[in-house]
């Protein structure tokens, strides 16, 4: 499946693809593609096993991984020919979900997998919460943010998402409440940015001030937590 996305798929659009692989051939096809055994994460199906045969792919350099800003995976040859029922159901997968808004796409997903009222804001500040305790939840939050607004981080410091990753790990511990306040401030300078990148128009004054004022706040939360 990561042949199929020439620049790359981030980590997260690629495990909820693959999980929509298997929900969508066990009812075409009466059976799963996969053997992967899905868990129900918090924050929708995951499996530790896909994790590991990436891991494996990009061992044997069958598969280039791009770990930032967000963890992306690039194929590097293209895989032996897959059945024709697997190959439609695959098909069908990449056309009408692979290349939809991830918010879009994790809607899909959590319907597919019972969980109804999905809500992004919310999701993204439970996410923020928990990279504390859970060493997978700061990946999915980077690869959120990134696959959902790449063109908006293209018009801000290219260490931003970094630095927040790091701001958020410190502040999950310490102070819960300053950092839901820069999540949402980020959340929502984001949403702005998303609506002007179309636009050969230069950023309003107001979106530039306010992305200015978050980067520092953000960049001295980070050299907080790496003081210690």
């Amino acid at each position: 499946m990561v042949s199929r996305f020439p620049r790359g798929v981030g980590r997260t659009r690629l495990m909820k693809l693959l999980f929509l692989v298997d929900a969508i051939s066990s009812k075409e096809l009466g059976h799963r593609i996969t053997d992967i055994e899905w868990k129900r994460w918090v924050f929708g199906p995951f499996s530790r096993e896909v994790l590991d045969v990436l891991d494996t792919l990009v061992r044997s350099e069958r598969l280039y991984v791009d770990a930032g800003p967000e963890v992306r995976y690039i194929a590097l040859e293209e895989p032996p020919p897959l059945p024709e029922d697997v190959r439609r159901v695959v098909d069908k997968v990449i056309r009408e979900y692979g290349f939809m808004p991830l918010k879009m796409l994790l809607t899909r997903v959590y319907e597919e997998y019972g969980v109804k009222g999905f809500d992004w804001y919310r999701e993204i500040f439970e996410l923020a919460r928990s990279v504390d305790r859970d060493r997978d939840s700061v990946i999915e939050l980077v690869g959120r943010l990134y696959d959902e607004y790449r063109e908006a981080f293209e018009m801000l410091p290219k260490e931003m998402l970094a630095l927040y990753a790091i701001a958020v790990g410190h502040l999950s511990t310490y102070d819960v409440k300053r950092l839901n306040e820069i999540t949402k401030d980020l959340l929502d300078l984001l949403e702005e940015m998303n609506k002007h990148a179309s636009s050969k128009e230069p950023l309003p004054t107001t979106i530039r001030n306010r992305a200015k004022n978050l980067y520092t706040e953000i960049l001295n939360t980070a050299a907080e937590a790496i003081k210690g």
